[in-house]
C-alpha cells in the first residue's frame, strides 16, 4: 500500500514538475530579450517557418559588414529561390544544404562563423522554435555569443492553447525536444 502511495506521489510530483516547466517554456516563447548592445556580426537564419529568411536578409542589410548564412534549405530548391541574384554574389552570403535538424544547423553555424572569425551572432528563427535553438547552439559553443531575435508566429498561447488541441499537441512536442536537448547535449 505504501509503496503504491509513493509512486503515485512521484508521478504527481513529476507530473507538477513537468507542468510547471511547460509553462515556463510557453511564457519564454513570446518573451524572449530582444535588447542587444554588442556589434552584430553574423546573422544566421534557421529555415523552416514563414517570414525566417525575410527577417535575416532585412537585418544583414541593416547591419554593415556583417555575414549572413541560411541554414537548413532544401536541397532540391535552387538557391535563387531563396536569395536574390545580388545577394547570391556577395561573398558575406552563405547558404547552407546539409542541415535537416536544428542540431544540424547549430553545428553548421558555429563551422561558420569559426571559419569567418565571427563571435557575436544573431539568431533568426520563430518564436516557438527559439527557445531550443538557442539552448543547442550555448550548449555546442561555450566561446561564441547568441542573440535571439525571433520571428513572431501566429500562435497566440493565451487565447488559444487550451482551446486548440493541435496547438497544444505541437507546443507539447516542441517542449518535449527542448527538454530532451537539455538532458542529452
Amino acid at each position: 500500500m505504501q509503496l503504491r502511495l509513493l509512486f503515485f506521489l512521484m508521478l504527481f510530483v513529476l507530473g507538477l514538475f513537468f507542468s510547471f516547466n511547460f509553462l515556463k517554456f510557453l511564457n519564454n516563447i513570446k518573451n524572449f530579450d530582444t535588447s542587444n548592445k554588442e556589434l552584430v556580426e553574423g546573422v544566421a537564419v534557421l529555415t523552416g517557418g514563414k517570414g525566417r529568411i525575410a527577417k535575416g536578409i532585412e537585418l544583414f542589410k541593416n547591419t554593415p559588414n556583417s555575414y549572413l548564412i541560411i541554414s537548413g534549405v532544401d536541397k532540391n530548391i535552387k538557391n535563387i529561390e531563396v536569395l536574390s541574384k545580388e545577394l547570391l554574389e556577395n561573398n558575406r552570403v552563405f547558404i547552407d544544404k546539409k542541415s535537416e535538424t536544428t542540431i544540424d544547423n547549430a553545428e553548421e553555424i558555429i563551422k561558420w562563423a569559426n571559419k569567418k572569425s565571427i563571435t557575436n551572432i544573431k539568431i533568426i528563427t520563430s518564436d516557438y522554435h527559439m527557445p531550443r535553438s538557442m539552448l543547442i547552439l550555448k550548449k555546442k559553443s561555450k566561446n561564441l555569443k547568441f542573440f535571439a531575435d525571433p520571428v513572431t508566429s501566429d500562435i497566440s498561447v493565451r487565447e488559444n492553447l487550451f482551446n486548440n488541441f493541435q496547438l497544444l499537441i505541437f507546443l507539447s512536442e516542441e517542449y518535449l525536444k527542448y527538454l530532451f536537448c537539455y538532458l542529452v547535449l
